[in-house]
């Protein structure tokens, strides 16, 4: 099996695994902070937090990836994930969670970068189907992070819940010890963040970042409004959000094999329309079927930028520089769940519905890729 091959087949899997963990713990989180009364404000601050903190160490493991490579970095990723993870469940005190938080955040944001930095540092051609692969199975994992924790909650309570999230992460870096010793990872050119490094990634920054702001709010939200003051059972919600999450891992995978290329510099501004409408059904819905509708069109729009943005990574980064460049594109996460948990919270706090404030992050995608596509024409 060529190195690229097999790099992108493992990356999958640990991206899997990463956003079924993150996914679950997002459902988790949210119902436990909902059960322990904490009002709207610190509510979405204890998601803030975290992000904020991982914000500013993500360009530190760029360089440590290009420096030393990503096997390290991904173990304790993966332990200290599992083990802060266990730890909130012990506390209902708002400030060791938001220190715990913290830690969830800045290990899942490690291991998320070292994961992509790994799966696609090799990737030169065809970029379009080889990224779609590696999102299309990294949207998968989210279907079943979203899906199973309410589930469980209703069937072994929040407790139990937590503990066999503990159990399957212990599980999943003893696999990795085993499977991961069969690499190597070769020192890499020496490379630092800058203001140059920020400007190649600009464009996939700014769409991803407000790409998933719209799903870092429906999904935070959303849970809250449909446990909190709709009473729904925790099965259901985790069906609704997980929804999203299917229809973006298979939309991901047909857009890569099947979208033709020369369609690609529309896919931006069809993510942005697609994410409008989802926003306008979840405004507007009433009954369960509207919220699956709004659930699946945020999940299309998704996929559509994401395509985009990773094969343009692809096409256009030196693969000795990838690490840094990767991080520093990969703050989109960061500022996505920044700007998704607080944009609606202030909504919220003047009297604005939370839902209505999302379509403000599609329409900053759609007006800045109208301007850059403006500029090329220009040039």
């Amino acid at each position: 099996m060529a190195v690229e091959t097999k790099r992108l087949f493992f990356g999958s899997m640990l991206a899997f695994y990463k956003s079924f963990f993150h996914g679950f713990t997002m459902v988790l989180f949210s119902i436990y902070f909902t059960k322990l009364g904490i009002s709207l404000l610190p509510y979405a601050l204890l998601f803030v937090i975290g992000d904020g903190v991982s914000f500013f160490l993500k360009p530190l493991i760029g360089v440590l990836s290009d420096r030393i490579g990503e096997k390290y970095l991904l173990l304790v990723a993966l332990v200290l994930s599992s083990i802060s993870t266990l730890l909130i469940s012990f506390t209902n005190n708002i400030l060791y969670l938001a220190l715990l938080q913290v830690l969830v955040a800045v290990s899942l944001a490690t291991f998320l970068t070292v994961v992509i930095i790994f799966s696609l540092r090799p990737i030169t051609q065809n970029p379009e189907k080889k990224v779609s692969i590696f999102g299309g199975v990294y949207g998968l994992g989210w279907v079943f992070g979203l899906l199973i924790p309410g589930i469980f909650v209703d069937l072994l309570g929040l407790k139990g819940t937590f503990y066999t999230l503990f159990v399957i992460g212990a599980l999943i870096s003893c696999l990795y010890v085993f499977f991961m010793k069969d690499f190597k990872f070769e020192l890499r050119e020496k490379s630092f963040p800058s203001i140059q490094t920020l400007k190649k990634v600009l464009d996939p920054l700014v769409y991803k970042t407000f790409d998933l702001a719209v799903f870092s709010a429906f999904l935070i939200f959303f849970v809250r409004f449909a446990v909190g003051k709709l009473g729904m059972s925790g099965s259901i919600v985790s069906l609704i959000v997980a929804f999203e999450s299917l229809v973006f891992g298979v939309s991901e995978i047909l857009i890569g094999r099947y979208a033709k290329v020369e369609s690609k510099r529309l896919w931006i501004k069809w993510g942005a329309l697609i994410h409008i409408t989802g926003i306008v059904a979840l405004v507007l819905s009433n009954n369960i079927v509207l919220f699956f509708l709004a659930s699946g069109l945020i999940g299309l729009a998704g996929a559509f930028i994401d395509v985009w943005c990773y094969s343009f990574l692809c096409e256009n980064i030196e693969v000795t520089k990838r690490g840094v460049l990767f991080s520093t594109f990969s703050l989109s996460h960061d500022l996505s769940t920044i700007t998704g948990s607080s944009l609606p919270a202030l909504a919220y706090f003047f009297a604005i519905n939370p839902f209505a404030s999302m379509i403000l992050f599609p329409a900053i995608i759609l007006i800045y890729s109208f301007k850059r596509s403006e500029s090329f024409w220009h040039q």
